[in-house]
């Protein structure tokens, strides 16, 4: 029982440990849009930027993740977002939300929700 115990207290500091990692930031505008999918799927979550394609030059970021599990776990929902690299204007990506997604009206979607940015 105590080996159990014990390997339970383990297993949930490692969680919390890897819940605390620090997060990646990268700009973006170099890079492909496989780079950008292979750093995701690497390290699971990293903050991307890039320039607003409004042209104003500002710097835009924001949280991306490689898989809607993770927002999920988190207490939200995931959006599908593109952004913008290298080799093209709109990179598939997804992003986290906070809450239950506004769109998911049928409740049949409980990990993506479709967003206008």
């Amino acid at each position: 029982m105590k080996l159990i115990i014990a390997s339970l207290v383990l297993f949930a500091a490692a969680g919390t440990a890897a819940a605390q990692d620090p997060i990646n930031r990268y700009d973006i505008q170099d890079m492909t849009c496989n780079q950008v999918h292979s750093i995701l799927g690497r390290e699971g979550a990293a903050i991307l930027r890039y320039p607003s394609p409004s042209g104003s030059g500002r710097m835009l970021y924001d949280r991306y993740v490689n898989s809607p599990t993770i927002c999920f776990g988190q207490g939200g929902h995931a959006v599908q977002r593109v952004v913008p690299t290298k080799d093209t204007k709109g990179c598939p990506t997804i992003s986290c939300r906070p809450g239950p997604p506004e769109c998911d009206t049928l409740g049949f979607d409980m990990f993506y929700c479709d967003d206008d940015n």
